[in-house]
């Protein structure tokens, strides 16, 4: 279990660029981030616990599958890592197309966060998140399906929490603060680095899964 939660925050981590462009623009678009640490902790929060919560559900809807099927599953969840590996290193960048699927869904959902604008308070900030954890995107997809290959609600939604903590640390970030955050996840060597480490955790999850089919 440490190391799939290691490689779910190291998801996070790697979706932090991603979530800046997308999350964080919206952060100062209503204003979040302008209203002290609280509020944007709240917004931030929020959004953890939608995807905490989608890792539950997703969990306890794959629960009724046999102990026999866990070692393809870990297969499965090994081969998500190595498709995130290879678009942090450049090579698989069409993951983020499948942000397309959700967008009817998204249409439903964004006009929720309106009774919650303009964000004044942390009691409007948390529920904000709430609706914002649904933002369609195909790294927390992708995410998501390494928590689902679980097959357990509290640990799919463990799962789902340590990626939403590995995004925090980014998210957490104001203004001209992000952007030095931002590039240095760019760096070439630093893409390298948690690209290889994925891998390697791919790596190890195979030989567990393969070990416990014999």
């Amino acid at each position: 279990m440490m190391v799939d939660a290691l490689s779910a925050f190291l998801i996070g981590i790697i979706s932090a660029g991603h979530c800046l462009g997308m999350c964080g623009g919206l952060t100062l678009a209503f204003g979040v981030n302008s209203k002290g640490t609280a509020v944007l902790a709240a917004y931030n929060l929020g959004r953890i616990s939608t995807y905490t919560g989608l890792g539950f559900l997703i969990g306890a809807g794959l629960a009724w599958l046999p102990a026999s099927a866990i070692p393809v599953l870990r297969l499965i969840a090994s081969a998500l890592l190595v498709l995130i590996a290879l678009y942090y290193l450049n090579i698989a960048s069409w993951i983020t197309r499948v942000e397309h699927l959700a967008l009817p869904l998204w249409r439903r959902v964004q006009p929720l966060a309106r009774r919650w604008l303009p964000v004044t308070r942390v009691r409007q900030a948390y529920p904000l998140g709430l609706v914002w954890g649904f933002l369609p995107c195909g790294l927390v997809y992708s995410a998501l399906g390494f928590a689902a290959t679980a097959a357990n609600p509290w640990a799919s939604a463990s799962l789902m929490l340590c990626f939403g903590l590995g995004t925090l640390p980014a998210m957490m970030l104001t203004g001209a603060a992000a952007r030095p955050f931002q590039r240095g996840l760019n760096l070439p060597w630093v893409r390298r680095l948690l690209g290889i480490s994925l891998l390697a955790l791919a790596t190890w999850l195979a030989f567990q899964a393969i070990s416990m089919g014999h």
